[in-house]
């Protein structure tokens, strides 16, 4: 008796190691797709699913949240002048945090490794995030770590060749230099350091990070940039919604194994996943001329401006 008891155990215990192994972990798309494949997904299935997520949708609140009152993260800022790739003088704190939502990210030109990709996705998310707040509610910086090579003239030509200047219909993007010393408190300020002095030394540890700041709400959180485009999205929406809604609604629609289109008919309901996908899937604005082609172009056949440029393998 003792042995078949201990044998059931066991039979249980590797029987849910196997289930749990077959659900994995992946994108919400791919787990769209396996809750699919679980559920009857018959017409009235699907239509009972729908209905779920509306009622669901209907709770989240579309009431503005109130803005924060205190000190603020941002009460610690440096005042210090950066330089965009147009030549425009702005202070750190009073133009590009205070009362605003940023979306910070550091590179430098001369950069193969991770910058290309970093950039890219800050190009892509300017695209999804215009769709959902308005070209006058968002900006984006992006920041050199090289300022010594870096200058505005050297700024707007790599944006230009990323495609990053091309649509004055898009929320406000800066390519920005400055003082070393000036740079350096920035970089610190917006978090981008390791705590690890040999590892902080090396530059190209701090450009594969993107960092969103809302001012009014005293929100900041950073991503990796080698995220999914559709997850640094969801992640901004966090930081920068005014609602609830706004804020968790694209996440239940994508749990519930719908993109933000099944929300289409509800007020407030979340929107830019889709743009944030498409553009996910193009090539265009992919990376510098002056990046190997390695750095952005896995596929040796692909074109378009990422890679039109690239050596033959």
């Amino acid at each position: 008796m003792k042995l078949r008891l201990e044998f059931c155990v066991i039979s249980s215990i590797l029987l849910t190691g196997l289930i749990v192994a077959s659900l994995g972990t992946s994108t919400p798309t791919a787990n769209a797709a396996r809750l699919t494949s679980l559920l009857d997904r018959s017409p009235a299935a699907a239509k009972l699913q729908y209905q779920h997520l509306r009622e669901r949708a209907a709770e989240l609140g579309t009431e503005v949240i109130p803005e924060f009152q205190g000190v603020k993260a941002s009460d610690r800022f440096p005042e210090v002048p950066l330089i965009n790739q147009d030549g425009q003088s702005l202070n750190f704190r009073t133009d590009l945090v205070l009362n605003r939502t940023t979306c910070f990210a550091m590179f430098y030109t001369r950069c193969t490794g991770s910058c290309p990709g970093t950039v890219t996705k800050m190009l892509k998310i300017r695209e999804s995030l215009t769709s959902e707040f308005g070209r006058d509610n968002i900006r984006f910086v992006c920041i050199t770590l090289d300022p010594e090579h870096d200058s505005p003239e050297t700024l707007r030509s790599y944006a230009e060749s990323v495609n990053g200047l091309n649509n004055s219909e898009l929320a406000d993007i800066h390519f920005c230099t400055g003082a070393p010393e000036d740079l350096e408190q920035v970089r610190l300020a917006l978090g981008m350091y390791d705590l690890d002095p040999e590892v902080d030394a090396d530059k190209s540890q701090h450009a594969a990070m993107i960092v969103i700041g809302n001012d009014r709400y005293n929100r900041w959180a950073s991503s990796p940039s080698g995220l999914p485009v559709e997850e640094i999205h969801e992640t901004c929406l966090r930081i920068a919604g005014t609602t609830e809604r706004q804020r968790f609604g694209l996440r239940l629609a994508l749990d519930s194994g719908f993109k933000d289109d099944a929300l289409v008919d509800i007020e407030d309901a979340p929107v830019g996943f889709s743009t944030a996908a498409a553009a996910a899937n193009s090539s265009a604005s992919c990376c510098s001329k002056n990046a190997s082609a390695d750095s952005c172009c896995k596929d040796q056949t692909a074109t378009g401006s990422c890679c039109h440029n690239k050596t033959s393998p």
